[in-house]
């Protein structure tokens, strides 16, 4: 007789392992954070779990892993619509991140992550860069735990940029920033990795080069991983050119940034040197296929990337340049976009679609050896999906159904670190929905009277 936390009995399971192995009956079992066995056909008798979920006619996949979003943008969903990047900051992130509070960080944090948990999201990576306050990371972080998902907390910097409009109340030192980034690093020190704590410039236009230099000094002496938005439009090269004689990615390459600790998040205006150099030092790219879109950013060379070996990812972007932190959701438009601008519909498959949400996350995250698959040892990040939905059936193939045929409503179940978090409709975290949007409302009503003073 064997007695596990959590079994999983009757799914179909993409495993997502190397050889992309499906088990059409299975059951897979979970003892603390751990996958501890998977197997095909009917669970032995005599097994026990403390919690028994019947998947029969669903699908178990590995828990996606969103590898960019914005928590605070969560309040501004539709603000600065039809507007190119720098026109959409100055119209609705920046006024309204520049006054935002730790309170409203928290229930912005809650609800971003249980629309992600919702999608089958299992990691949230949040780049941070409201930093005029360090108790609006603090609140951001409570937020994220309040719901059970495994956070990637990216706390970044600006050392300039007032001329592009960045508010003079988030620009700090990079020496001072990397102080905070530590103090952090000590306080949620006890997270294990349910908390990861990096760091990274804002944007190009926001970075002095002496704020490069600091921070990759502090990242490689601390074994600290990085992310930074990069080539998303032509503003990046215009001003690295201005400033520097060179391009962005060819001038950080000579100072030793680019390095397999980085994530280089959009990356549309990646020529094909930079992307070898990408590959040649081990950078991921985080793919955010919907606000390349709706900010009128263009279509990031994806295909290209993975032909020439460079791991990418897929993020959602906050939900002010994407409306949503709904995963299923950009899965489709990742996939399409390539598809649709090169005229070529076999240019991403659905698989290699579900491959970068889930094994390209993993390593991205740095941490493929414990996410990104279903294999015995790793952590039991899943998520159940439900093909009998309208949306949905019928079902030929889990891959093409999940990235060209669902929505939110097929989740039907998603576990982090072995706990489930959410199941039919219902968050572990018990934070009621209409709850929190009234506390939303009652926030925004205090931030718009700001604004419009």
């Amino acid at each position: 007789m064997e007695h596990f936390d959590l079994l999983i009995k009757n799914a179909t399971i993409c495993t997502m392992d190397s050889d992309m192995s499906v088990i059409q009956h299975g059951y897979v079992a979970v003892k603390g954070s751990d996958i501890v066995k998977i197997a095909e056909g009917q669970v032995p008798e005599g097994t026990t779990a403390s919690k028994t979920i019947d998947a029969s006619g669903q699908v178990l996949f590995p828990g996606f892993i969103d590898t960019h979003t914005h928590i605070f943008q969560s309040f501004l969903k539709g603000l600065g619509a039809d507007h190119r990047l720098i026109e959409w900051l100055n119209r609705s992130a920046l006024p309204y991140g520049a006054l935002m509070t730790p309170y409203q960080h928290r229930l912005a944090a809650q609800l971003t992550c249980m629309e992600a948990i919702r999608s089958g999201c299992t990691t949230l990576c949040e780049f941070f860069y409201t930093d005029q306050n360090p108790e609006l990371a603090d609140g951001c972080i409570a937020g994220m735990e309040d719901t059970g998902i495994r956070s990637v907390f990216i706390r970044t910097f600006q050392d300039r940029g007032e001329d592009y409009g960045m508010p003079a109340c988030m620009i700090q030192p990079a020496d001072k920033a990397m102080e905070e980034v530590s103090r952090l690093r000590e306080t949620y020190a006890d997270r294990g990795d349910m908390l990861s704590i990096w760091t990274g410039p804002d944007v190009t236009w926001s970075t002095s080069r002496e704020g490069y230099e600091t921070m990759l000094e502090y990242c490689l002496s601390e074994n600290v991983r990085y992310a930074m938005h990069i080539d998303e439009t032509e503003v990046d090269d215009d001003m690295c050119q201005r400033n520097y004689g060179q391009d962005i990615v060819p001038m950080l390459d000579e100072m030793g940034f680019l390095t397999d600790k980085m994530l280089g998040v959009h990356c549309v205006n990646l020529t094909s040197d930079e992307i070898r150099r990408f590959a040649d030092h081990g950078v991921s790219v985080s793919y955010n296929p919907v606000s390349n879109m709706y900010l009128g950013s263009g279509a990031a060379p994806i295909r290209e990337c993975l032909d020439a070996g460079v791991n990418v990812s897929v993020g959602t972007d906050g939900a002010a340049s994407n409306n949503t932190t709904d995963y299923i959701e950009s899965l489709k438009f990742a996939a399409l976009i390539q598809k649709g601008f090169t005229r070529d519909a076999a240019r991403i498959t659905a698989p290699q679609t579900i491959s970068m949400a889930t094994n390209g996350g993993a390593k991205a995250v740095g941490m493929e050896a414990r996410l990104g698959s279903i294999e015995t040892g790793k952590r039991a990040d899943m998520f159940l999906f439900e093909p009998r939905k309208l949306k949905s059936i019928p079902m030929h193939d889990p891959y093409a159904t999940a990235v060209y045929s669902s929505s939110q409503e097929n989740v039907a179940a998603t576990i982090v670190n072995g706990k489930v978090v959410y199941q039919d409709g219902r968050f572990a975290c018990g934070i009621d929905e209409h709850d929190l949007s009234n506390k939303i409302d009652a926030e925004l009503a205090k931030l718009r009277t700001q604004i419009n003073a």
